[in-house]
């Protein structure tokens, strides 16, 4: 049984892993270290989101956009909804110059 989890688990783990680096890599191209650093400092429970508290205190331009970067309308804002928001900002931008 052992066996044929691992076999079922090895596929989703491989592709969770690839997501993972695209993540990474897009995050690096967008001001990816200093987006990081700003989100660690903000997140002063080190929970690995943001709480509305927390973005409005530790990062309020994104404050002022968490419905719209909160995309799964939990309440909190990860790393990855930040990046994908602002990469689609600036697709926007570049659209309409």
């Amino acid at each position: 049984m052992t066996v044929t989890l691992a076999r079922r688990l090895l596929p989703a783990l491989t592709l969770l892993s690839i997501a993972c680096l695209a993540f990474a890599d897009g995050v690096d191209r967008h001001g990816g270290e200093k987006l990081r650093e700003k989100f660690a400092a903000a997140d002063t429970d080190h929970d690995g989101s943001l709480s509305r508290a927390e973005a409005a205190a530790g990062m309020p331009r994104v404050a002022k956009h968490f419905d719209a970067i909160d995309t799964d309308h939990d309440g909190k804002l990860t790393l990855a909804e930040i990046a994908a928001f602002l990469k689609q900002a600036r697709a926007e931008r570049q659209t309409s110059n």
